[in-house]
């Protein structure tokens, strides 16, 4: 699994601000770009990622997870991944990312969207 990926999601539940940053900065190229359902404008920075995962945590329940589900597709570059947000065992939502890496395997390029789609 992309050790990138791994670390945008770990941070989105990061409590210290320090730790999130860095988790996010290692994750993500300089010529970034983030979009998902709940996004009004591209994110492009690593400061914007920061302040939009601090805001996902704050509107969540402690003990809330973030995480990619297991098996992920990653071909030349391009990763498609099933993540799950838990805000407890019975309350779960489901987003389908796709992430384009550079050549040192940081996303430049992420695209998320609720569910699925179609199995």
């Amino acid at each position: 699994m992309s050790t990138s990926l791994t670390n945008f999601f770990t941070a989105w539940t990061t409590a210290d601000a320090d730790s999130r940053r860095d988790l996010i900065a290692s994750a993500v190229s300089d010529d970034f770009y983030y979009v998902d359902p709940m996004t009004s404008d591209p994110i492009t920075d690593v400061a914007g990622m920061d302040a939009y995962a601090a805001n996902f945590l704050g509107m969540c329940p402690p003990g809330v997870s973030v995480f990619v589900k297991d098996p992920i597709d990653e071909k030349l570059g391009h990763i498609r991944a099933t993540v799950v947000f838990a805000m407890s065992p019975e309350m779960q939502q489901i987003g389908q990312y796709f992430a384009d890496l550079d050549a040192d395997g940081k996303i430049t390029r992420m695209i998320g969207y609720a569910g699925k789609g179609a199995e």
